[in-house]
């Protein structure tokens, strides 16, 4: 195989590969460094994709070098600058002769590597698109919208039984600007964009439909979960209001169908980062636990923490930056929001001052006596001017409208047995 690096055509990379290893492994002849698709374009010094290339090493090397599975017949390379912070993004799509995968990555969230199955189909149509382009001319600084970075964007590489080829790639492979603003309905997706869209947006989402409240109210607790998640993963429009109308009636389900949640949540694949189910039943129990009724008081609600606390260790083994052990965990057994939202009340309503460690026991009291607490009233954000911190701004809180109920629970916790 031949790559070059640093500038350097390498011949025989893998020669320190075992002979099993170098088999699986198509020929391809890729410049990594991507120095020479810069110079062979004539891309000047003082272009920003220069400087953004330095000190950079390609996940690219290391993933093809280290690839276990079946020998490669062909594979497409995307390489490009995040679009909000400019992070170096890597797109690796494998085709063997049965099977096609996409995998991902993103500079400073190594350990987020997405490895995805996807249908070999899917990938075949993408390399019959990305074999038969030729590339694009960047606009000019004047053409694009202001702030957009101008010249060209990133690298596309592929390789097959009949060519092997790199080529640079500009705005308009991603996106296509109708104007200067270039804002959401003021865009298209650009051809490479619309060549992936069928592998990063699933056919369910991109074909998703609002069902009507007659439909949600006939739906199975299960159904709704299922549904929750569609809207979530379809969502695009922040003022959309589908999923509250789902979120009422999930809340009524209360823990109905917490076997499917926890099955949900079990789904958890360190390598398969896309399909977020798992996280969307993890929130949906801690919405459960915020505003409906506390988990830890029930058998199936210490169920669904217990398969949390089973995927946090999983996440901790797989080498993940966060896991639900530091944040969520200890809230579903401890002090919640909801909990620090009765302690405001209280001390808002009546200046009763509680300390952590006499929350957490009034909060157990709370679990033992009616652990739909969290259920018995809405909450008003409010700003508390008896606090004022360092900046002189007062503390905005969350406090409960019926806030006797919680009042009275308190009393009865700090009566003398």
């Amino acid at each position: 195989m031949k790559l070059r690096i640093g500038g350097i055509l390498i011949a025989a990379m893998f020669v320190s590969l075992p002979i099993s290893a170098q088999q699986k492994v198509a020929s391809i002849d890729w410049d990594l460094s991507y120095k020479s698709v810069l110079e062979r374009n004539n891309v000047a010094k003082s272009g920003w994709i220069w400087p953004w290339l330095e000190k950079y090493k390609s996940p690219a090397e290391k993933w093809i070098s280290g690839w276990e599975g079946k020998p490669i017949v062909s594979s497409i390379l995307i390489e490009y600058p995040a679009f909000h912070a400019a992070e170096h993004t890597t797109m690796w799509l494998i085709r063997t002769s049965n099977e096609a995968f996409y995998w991902e990555s993103i500079e400073g969230r190594e350990d987020d590597k997405n490895e995805e199955p996807i249908a070999p189909q899917l990938y075949d149509a993408v390399f019959k698109q990305v074999s038969s382009w030729q590339q694009l001319e960047p606009k000019t600084a004047k053409e694009l919208p202001e702030q957009a970075l101008p010249g060209y964007l990133g690298f596309l590489s592929y390789n097959g039984p009949n060519e092997s080829k790199q080529m640079l790639v500009t705005m308009d492979d991603f996106f296509i600007c109708l104007d200067k603003t270039c804002l959401p309905g003021k865009m298209k997706s650009g051809r490479l964009m619309a060549a992936l869209e069928p592998i990063l947006i699933p056919e369910s989402r991109r074909t998703y439909k609002h069902k009507s409240e007659a439909e949600i109210a006939r739906m199975t607790p299960e159904q709704r979960i299922e549904e929750q998640i569609s809207e979530g993963e379809h969502l695009s429009d922040l003022s959309d209001k589908q999923s509250y109308l789902i979120q009422k009636y999930r809340r009524i389900d209360g823990l109905k169908g917490s076997m499917h949640l926890i099955q949900l949540i079990e789904t958890y694949n360190p390598k398969r980062l896309r399909d977020s189910r798992y996280s969307t039943a993890v929130m949906m129990a801690s919405d459960i636990d915020e505003r409906v009724i506390r988990l830890r008081a029930s058998t199936k609600g210490r169920n669904v923490i217990e398969a949390i606390e089973r995927i946090s260790i999983r996440m901790i083994a797989a080498g993940k930056k966060y896991s639900y052990a530091e944040m969520d965990i200890p809230k579903l057994k401890g002090i919640n929001f909801t909990d620090h939202a009765v302690r405001d009340t209280l001390w808002v309503k009546y200046r009763i001052k509680i300390s952590d460690s006499e929350l957490l026991e009034f909060s157990n009291y709370l679990v033992k006596r009616d652990p739909t607490y969290p259920g018995w009233s809405e909450k008003d954000f409010i700003k508390d001017y008896s606090r004022i911190n360092e900046a002189g701004n007062p503390s905005q809180v969350h406090i409960f409208k019926n806030a006797k109920r919680y009042y009275h629970a308190y009393l009865a916790f700090k009566k003398p047995a």
